[in-house]
């Protein structure tokens, strides 16, 4: 699910107002991948907003930020408060020109919006319009629902581990990366301070070209490191973070056998009222990420309608676990460091591991079968994955 709500700018021509926010991003069966030669950045990127440091919440002035006309305006460093560089830029936007208009990071006493920023570089050749970056830094903080659907896009089984150490993942459409302890600890309820990039749907690849992809992926990834560098720099937090490691290949759907296993769990089934249709599963990349995510597409559709996800890195389990865990009534496990809810959409369990806090989700997005799925299938995908990781047996008692 895609939390973006912005309108995109007028033409580069003329005064076009901006209110900077999560920002919708350009389809890419509407703007294909330019292709054009790689050009020298000096004399082709302007800035249509300058460095605009707001010290509360990065509130805008009144309805938006007046964006000048580009004609008038003085060539701009490297976008996004110096720190895209030219070959992030050249890499995702294939030399064409660019535009970026940007809220600099700051902190504010609103609990509602304790840290906020932004960012979106337009690109365009003459009159055709191309892709577009929308850039976000933000905390997952609290008990907030906004943090469900975050959990949803960002930690989608498309996205795998930007490896050396990071906190954070990628793919070839989206990346994102935590901020370290020293400049946003995450707690029981709060999850870290995060830079999140987006460039497209994620559940449509950007080409049909699995190299030019692997190179969106890299990119997203190295982009949301620089940025999240530069966010230390201007929030006054030391240190900083290296580039990422080697990124696994971006998963794709499966078709799942007759009668074959769940998400590769021993004895997980589908319930029959979905076991009829075709079945195709995606799952998380690696052993080792910060999260392990199934998602199943049953009959003929791209987006995923059931999800089954374990949550098992200590800094995102407060943020994602304590919103999911809230959204409904109680469910019974007979222990008091176990505690869930469960309603027809979505059920989510915190327990105790040897390793820490686990955070077990499920979703259904629609009620073609009546929204039976995590009614029949989030116990036994509790208790086969609280096994796996060495925190069970665990069982689990759903409401009536």
């Amino acid at each position: 699910m895609s939390t973006d709500n912005q309108g995109p700018y007028g033409p580069p021509s003329r005064p076009v107002a901006a209110a900077l926010g999560t920002g919708s991003v350009s389809s890419p069966s509407a703007h294909p991948a330019p292709v054009g030669p790689t050009r020298s950045p000096a004399g082709r990127r302007r800035r249509l907003l300058g460095a605009v440091a707001l010290t509360a919440a990065g509130t805008l002035l009144g309805a938006g930020v007046v964006a000048w006309q580009t004609d008038t305006l003085p060539l701009a460093d490297s976008p996004c408060w110096d720190s895209v560089t030219d070959q992030d830029l050249n890499e995702l936007l294939g030399g064409w020109e660019t535009e970026d208009a940007e809220i600099q990071p700051a902190w504010s006493r609103k609990s509602n919006v304790p840290l906020h920023g932004s960012c979106r570089i337009t690109s365009h050749d003459g009159g055709t319009p191309g892709r577009q970056i929308n850039i976000r830094v933000h905390k997952l903080d609290g008990l907030k629902k906004g943090n469900i659907p975050w959990a949803e896009e960002f930690l989608s089984s498309r996205l795998t581990p930007l490896g050396d150490g990071l906190l954070g993942m990628a793919s070839d459409t989206r990346a994102w990366v935590a901020l370290p302890d020293n400049c946003s600890k995450s707690g029981m309820f709060s999850g870290p301070a995060v830079v999140d990039v987006t460039m497209g749907d994620d559940e449509i690849q950007n080409t049909p070209n699995a190299d030019r992809n692997a190179t969106f992926h890299k990119a997203l990834a190295r982009t949301a490191v620089h940025v999240a560098n530069a966010t230390m720099a201007e929030l006054g937090c030391s240190g900083s973070l290296p580039e990422p490691g080697t990124l696994t290949a971006v998963p794709d759907f499966q078709v799942m056998p007759a009668g074959g296993e769940l998400c590769g769990l021993k004895g997980l089934r589908l319930p029959k009222p979905y076991a009829g249709s075709d079945i195709r599963l995606r799952t998380s990349a690696g052993e080792h990420g910060p999260v392990r995510t199934c998602d199943i597409v049953v009959g003929d559709t791209i987006r995923p309608q059931l999800r089954l996800q374990t949550i098992q890195e200590q800094d995102l389990t407060g943020a994602v676990g304590s919103a999911a865990i809230h959204s409904g009534p109680s469910m019974r496990t007979g222990a008091s460091e176990r505690t869930g809810s469960y309603s027809p959409t979505i059920a989510a369990l915190r327990t105790e591991c040897p390793k820490g806090d686990v955070v077990f989700i499920a979703q259904e997005r629609e009620a073609f079968r009546n929204y039976t799925f995590i009614r029949e299938v989030f116990p036994a995908y509790v208790a086969a994955e609280a096994k796996r990781l060495g925190c069970g047996p665990l069982e689990i008692q759903i409401p009536d």
